[in-house]
């Protein structure tokens, strides 16, 4: 067994409290960690997709609106 492996509970650290100190990701970089770590590589471009949906919907309502037309 190796030195730096804790051999009793009691000796293990509390990750769960060092985990609830640390700082919270925002929802960019939790999709970006979730994307590194599970090789989800396929949702990219249909998020990417969605926002850019989203924004033609939202800029639709605005004075860009006539601009936007042009694009369809």
């Amino acid at each position: 067994m190796k030195d730096d492996q804790p051999t009793t509970p009691d000796d293990a650290p509390d990750d769960f409290a060092s985990q609830a100190d640390q700082a919270e990701m925002g929802l960019i970089a939790e999709f970006w960690d979730f994307l590194i770590h599970n090789k989800k590589w396929w949702l990219t471009p249909i998020i990417l997709v969605l926002l850019a949906m989203g924004a033609l919907i939202i800029l639709s309502g605005t004075a860009a609106a006539p601009f936007i037309y042009t694009l369809w």
